[in-house]
């Protein structure tokens, strides 16, 4: 028997029919409290600290429902559990209106109301438990990858891996494994690195190369202009992966999402990445090429990605899209975005629509 599970009040007006459910939950280690009324669950919340509430919907007096409303005025965080005989659609859904944690259609056996409140109040100890298990599997496997000779698809393996954990461990308080997972992160940079040093000057002379960022156009956009499909072309600056990887569920809700990758340019600054993007070309053949830019880049002038718009007409037709329709529209501030989604129905007919989104200046 586990002892200290958590403390449960358990509201319901037929309590004394309950007596083996509740004995099998302390038997199972949790600490239980019975009202029969409504009144009073919400006067021990007030005086009591509690890790969930049972609670019956057809009491006299105050029912399930104006209880719990009161309960979320004094305790909003505290979870819930709904114990009902009543299977009218309606009232579940105005229960989970109420955020409740789960709705249970009586009768129950103790066995049920067991796996309900384990699940509740447990669910992210195993899941923590699990995570820490399995990293610490994961950390071993990595650790022996770095002894081997890695190839480009290798390393984007390892640090999607790596970036996995760091979402995962977001989720707990203190997994314990934190500071062994920077730790790994960094060995990996440093590793990595050299890899980049022993491969980088190769791929800027050999066109069979992992993407780089003058192949972004070529590569994944100018294959759907050419089969006359549309594309929005976003550029977020300083999004870094972990936080797309946060960001893709909500883009999930939308979109089919495939997630490709390519390599920055080196320096990564974006004068130098995101204008070879946009140009299709290295940082001397561009300067080369645009007398303009070079000068301001000498000049350390502001504004050196000032002309993306003008790199990308060009790139368009280098690539034998001349007559592609395109716009381009940078957003470094919430006003800029509002006035861009006003213009979003005219611009929904471009064959090429390109935003740049200064992320960390919206931060700002």
């Amino acid at each position: 028997m586990r002892k200290n599970r958590g403390k449960i009040l358990w509201v319901d007006d037929e309590i004394d029919h309950l007596k083996p459910h509740i004995l099998f939950l302390e038997e199972k280690g949790f600490n239980l409290t019975t009202v029969t009324n409504g009144r009073d669950a919400v006067e021990m919340v007030k005086c009591d600290q509690y890790h969930l509430i049972l609670m019956d919907q057809f009491m006299p007096g105050m029912d399930g429902m104006d209880t719990l409303r009161q309960v979320k005025e004094v305790k909003p965080n505290l979870p819930v559990i709904m114990i009902t005989k009543s299977e009218e659609e309606w009232l579940m859904d105005e229960a989970i209106s109420e955020k409740i944690e789960q709705f249970l259609i009586k009768p129950v056996n103790p066995t049920q109301i067991f796996m309900a409140c384990k699940q509740v109040l447990e669910k992210s100890k195993i899941q923590e438990e699990k995570a820490t298990s399995g990293y610490l599997k994961e950390f071993q496997e990595i650790e022996f990858r770095l002894q081997e000779k890695l190839s480009i698809d290798d390393w984007w393996a390892i640090y999607k891996r790596l970036v996995k954990w760091q979402l995962e461990f977001d989720n707990y308080k203190d997994t314990g494994l934190g500071n062994i997972l920077d730790e790994q992160i960094q060995t990996c940079n440093r590793e990595f690195a050299h890899f980049i040093e022993n491969q980088y000057s190769g791929w800027v002379n050999n066109s069979d190369r992992p993407p780089m960022s003058p192949d972004v156009i070529n590569r994944f956009v100018a294959p759907f202009l050419k089969r006359n499909k549309k594309v929005c072309f976003i550029v977020v600056d300083c999004l870094r992966y972990d936080q797309l990887m946060a960001l893709l569920p909500e883009i999930n809700r939308f979109f089919d999402v495939q997630v490709e990758y390519h390599l920055s340019l080196l320096p990564t600054a974006t004068p130098v990445s995101r204008n070879a993007i946009f140009s299709g070309l290295f940082n001397d053949d561009l300067l080369d090429k645009y007398p303009k830019q070079k000068k301001a880049l000498l000049e350390h002038a502001p504004g050196l990605n000032q002309y993306e718009g003008e790199f990308l007409q060009d790139q368009l037709k280098q690539l034998g899209l001349p007559d592609v329709r395109m716009h381009y529209h940078k957003i470094w501030k919430v006003d800029e975005g509002n006035r861009f989604q006003n213009r979003l129905g005219e611009l929904l007919q471009i064959e090429l629509l390109t935003i740049v989104v200064n992320f960390v200046d919206m931060l700002a």
